[in-house]
């Protein structure tokens, strides 16, 4: 793999030593208390709000009981948005720093069996440019060793960031579930400067 620019490793060191990235336990959570696989009946009560279906009408939740009242995919699997509650967390929901969009993916035999984590575009400048940075967070988290990575090239419009271009896809296995990080840095050929791309989409899938 290329040697990341002295500007990502630069920031990455910044957001790193601004505080912890995602929450782990005596079994490493896949963020704060939540693990897939977990039964939907184990997640507190407590710290998590704004609970709604992702699909079909629009509708929200009272609580993580109430899944079944999303419409399911193809798979038997209902996604549920859901943000930090009030006063757990300054400035809005974030993961390692980053404003973030977060959905559960919940199954018929009522567990977790999906997570996804995303970066949130719809934020001021400064904070959407260090959105591929949250990848790189997310990797260390579980653990760096055992990744397989794809890069990919150019295409369209897309055009590096002065020399920094990322389109990247790593995935890794672990026992009961797999993790699929994917990282998006580019700008586009002759758009505005501040029209560039700058993401993260974080996948937690059980495989059980």
């Amino acid at each position: 793999m290329p040697r990341r620019p002295r500007t990502e490793l630069a920031a990455l060191v910044a957001l790193l030593c601004a505080g912890p990235a995602l929450a782990a336990g005596p079994e490493i959570a896949d963020l704060r208390d939540l693990r897939v696989g977990m039964p939907v009946s184990e997640i507190s009560p407590k710290g998590y709000g704004d609970l709604a279906c992702r699909e079909g009408p629009a509708r929200t939740l009272a609580g993580w009981s109430d899944w079944r009242a999303c419409p399911a995919d193809a798979t038997g699997k209902r996604a549920i948005g859901f943000a930090y509650a009030d006063g757990t967390t300054r400035n809005g929901t974030r993961v390692a720093g980053h404003p973030a969009r977060l959905t559960l993916l919940v199954g018929e035999e009522a567990r977790v069996d999906g997570l996804v984590i995303e970066t949130d575009d719809a934020v001021p400048l400064y904070l959407r440019k260090k959105g591929h940075l949250l990848g790189i967070q997310a990797r260390g988290h579980w653990g760096d060793d055992g990744w397989t990575c794809t890069e990919g090239k150019p295409t369209g419009d897309e055009a590096p960031l002065g020399e920094t271009f990322v389109k990247e896809e790593c995935r890794k296995s672990l026992s009961g579930k797999s993790v699929t990080v994917t990282r998006d840095l580019y700008g586009h050929q002759g758009a505005d400067p501040r029209a560039f791309i700058s993401r993260t989409r974080i996948v937690v899938a059980a495989t059980r």
